[in-house]
């Protein structure tokens, strides 16, 4: 005898444990839970519309840059920005050897060579040079009223004339063949003179 607790405890015991022969079926509420996260799927390929042409030109080569080439290669963004800003107006400067006249407006922005201290030592020496070239050769012809241009050599001669032998202007002018007025050009004595070396008995012109 015991209890009827007992005894459902000793009924179940002796039973044997059943295990399920297949997987349960999931239900149809949880399928949405579990596939909301997933993405989405592409159509099929068959369902996909293609846009365009489904015929492309055939292309064409050519050796020579035609009309068509150039539109292709121009930027039409480019070309539109050009049109939009217009002819542009350059800075009024000249050039030296422009064929445009000059307006009354328009300045010189370059100084003017004549006024070149540099050029005008140039310009000058050069005029000086031309005459005494042309005065040496009209030199000894009748008429000729005396040189005027002077070498080193002339100017010792005269120094010694004047100085030394204490001869006149006039004389020493006639007997060189110089212009009236050259001897007294170079001053008074004392002002240019000959310059001795006693030790290398050597003469020199140095102005006093």
């Amino acid at each position: 005898m015991g209890s009827s607790g007992s005894k459902a405890a000793r009924a179940a015991g002796s039973t044997a444990r059943q295990y399920p022969t297949r997987a349960p079926t999931t239900s149809s509420t949880s399928a949405p839970a579990a596939t909301s996260n997933a993405p989405p799927q592409a159509p099929p390929a068959a369902t996909r519309s293609s846009s365009g042409p489904t015929v492309r030109p055939t292309p064409h080569a050519s050796g020579s840059r035609d009309e068509a080439i150039n539109l292709d290669a121009s930027d039409p963004d480019f070309a539109q920005s050009l049109r939009t800003l217009g002819p542009v107006q350059p800075n009024p400067t000249m050039s030296p050897t422009s064929a445009f006249q000059n307006g009354q407006g328009v300045q010189r922005n370059t100084p003017d060579l004549r006024k070149n201290p540099a050029i005008m030592v140039l310009s000058a020496r050069s005029r000086l040079q031309d005459e005494a070239d042309a005065e040496f050769e009209e030199g000894g012809r009748r008429g000729h009223v005396g040189r005027q241009y002077l070498d080193v050599y002339t100017i010792r001669q005269i120094l010694q004339m004047r100085d030394q032998r204490k001869q006149s202007a006039a004389e020493i002018e006639k007997t060189l063949g110089l212009k009236e007025g050259v001897v007294a050009r170079l001053g008074g004595p004392g002002v240019v003179a000959m310059a001795y070396d006693t030790g290398r008995a050597q003469q020199e012109i140095n102005m006093v």
